[in-house]
This record gives structure tokens, sequence and C-alpha cells, in this order.
């Protein structure tokens, strides 16, 4: 039997308050940027958003942070 596949909002309420969790529509990329210190920067990138959610759940306890402030908007690029 197979997983549903996570929500946006699921995975926004799981990770959103430390990950910036972007969609690429162009390329079909999800990616998720955290910068836990000011030099340091996580970034993990998937081909779906179930792909991005495993990869995060992976992450453990390195979450903590907040989004990245240098990641500004990047044209043709859903941001949530």
């Amino acid at each position: 039997m197979a997983s549903k596949a996570p929500a946006l909002q699921d995975v926004l309420t799981a990770y959103g308050a430390s990950w910036q969790i972007v969609h690429d529509a162009e390329i079909g990329v999800w990616t998720a940027v955290n910068r836990p210190t000011p030099t340091a920067l996580h970034f993990i990138c998937a081909h779906n958003l179930a792909s991005l959610a495993v990869k995060l759940a992976a992450t453990g306890d390195r979450g903590l942070g907040s989004p990245s402030p240098l990641a500004g908007p990047i044209p043709g690029c859903s941001r949530w």
C-alpha cells in the first residue's frame, strides 16, 4: 500500500518555521534553505514535495535556525 503524499500545508507546518521552501515550476524542483548560523547554509533539493519532506525529516535537529535571509525572490519560482 502506497503512503499518502504530503500536502504542502503539512510540510510547511512541520518545517516552514526554520526552512524556506520554494518550488521552481520551470525546472520542476523543490528546494529548502536554512541558515542555522550566520556562516552555515543548509540546502536540500528534490524532484517532488514528498521527496523533499523525506529529506527534511532526515535532517533531525539540523533544521533549527531561520530561513535564509539571503534567499530573495527568484524569477519564475513560487515561494511559500
